[in-house]
């Protein structure tokens, strides 16, 4: 199965496959979207391989994808590592790219069994304290073996060199981008947007994130009880789908919100749901690099986040957007109070965070870099 063709990529187009875990999550592969279609653009043969088969995001591709149909949990490196490398001989790919840590594990595996280039995208904050000594040794081989890692935050990067020993010179940080005229076009097909929830008067908060325990959720709903109980009406849209979902229905419930949260499902679109709001909250307890804070602060919203771990400070400074202490439900509710007594700071905070967005998280400067990242390791 090795690759044994002779290959040039001195500013020749490659076989790139792009791997990711699913088609499922919205942030991911949204990002993987834009990396794909930029690298077609560029004349590039472009390939997405996802090893579970859900395509819920598939129509964000402008390039083919495949599917591995795995979803045997028991064995899911070995399994996968020779279903992948079977997909990627049949490609004849040139290099390989991919996102999140096990399928990193999975595509650099299959890379080195081909023995072409493998770079790997480090999305999360890959803090590994408390972790097994045998975790970390998986971890930094994977690391130490790749072609090359490019990490979306700083923190991640300081995290890989304090906790697996990586090489610094071997990572490169690109944050994600963001194309704002396509976020801001993308906002204005309103037509699906519920009256029950955009009819009413009160302040509007929305959030934007699976519904799991890292993403913070119940946080967001504490700050609104509390706001409740303080004589203030506060509605959350609350945008996204997963495993909590029932627990953050029934915590609304016992807290007697029920009427001011507005589940609304996971949306391939949900830039129309935070045009109307009035502000975008972040409440997670961990982040990699949070793209749809980006995206909140593209369409002029004044943001809000908890300052967690890799991410957040890394676009915040205060001016641009306001940081909460992590995991502080009432370190939030200060911040957010902070822009519902001030229409003033709110224009402000907007304005600013448009303006950071438009000098430095410019998505086609982004996806050069990537680009770049990519016929280097392919020239090693």
């Amino acid at each position: 199965m090795e690759k044994s063709d002779q290959r040039n990529f001195t500013g020749q187009p490659m076989n790139i496959a792009i791997v990711l875990p699913y088609l499922k999550a919205g942030g991911t592969e949204r990002q993987a979207s834009y990396i794909a279609n930029f690298l077609k653009e560029k004349g590039h043969t472009v390939t997405v391989i996802s090893i579970e088969r859900n395509n819920t995001f598939q129509d964000l591709f402008e390039v083919p994808v495949e599917y591995l149909n795995s979803t045997n949990r028991n064995s899911y490196l070995f399994k996968n590592t020779n279903l992948l490398a079977n997909k990627l001989s049949e490609l004849r790919t040139d290099v390989v790219l991919s996102r999140a840590w096990s399928v990193n594990m999975v595509t650099e595996r299959s890379a080195r069994k081909l023995k072409i280039p493998s770079v790997l995208i480090l999305s999360g904050s890959i803090n590994l304290s408390g972790h097994s000594f045998l975790k970390k040794m998986i971890h930094r081989r994977t690391l130490d073996k790749c072609s090359a890692i490019i990490s979306v935050s700083e923190k991640a990067k300081q995290n890989c060199i304090k906790w697996l020993k990586t090489d610094s010179g071997k990572i490169s940080v690109i944050h994600n981008g963001i194309d704002i005229d396509w976020v801001k076009g993308k906002a204005e097909n309103a037509e699906d947007l519920p009256n029950e929830v955009f009819g009413t008067k009160n302040p509007k908060l929305v959030f934007v994130g699976r519904l799991i325990h890292r993403k913070g959720l119940d946080l967001l709903l504490e700050v609104i009880h509390k706001m409740k109980q303080n004589g203030r009406t506060v509605e959350l849209i609350v945008v996204g789908d997963g495993e909590e979902k029932s627990a953050y229905i029934n915590m609304a419930k016992k807290f007697g919100i029920s009427s001011l949260i507005h589940f609304e499902g996971e949306q391939k679109n949900p830039f129309p749901f935070m045009k109307m709001a009035d502000i975008f909250v972040l409440p997670s307890r961990s982040e990699g690099f949070p793209n749809v804070l980006l995206e909140a602060m593209a369409l002029g919203l004044p943001v809000v986040a908890a300052n967690c771990e890799s991410g957040p400070d890394e676009i915040l400074n205060g001016k641009n957007g306001l940081l909460a202490k992590p995991n502080s439900g009432q370190s939030l509710k200060k911040e957010v109070e902070k822009l519902l007594y001030s229409n003033e700071l709110r224009i402000e905070i907007a304005e600013k965070g448009f303006k950071t967005v438009k000098k430095s998280f410019q998505l086609n400067d982004q996806l050069k870099k990537i680009e770049n990242t990519l016929i280097s390791a392919s020239c090693e």
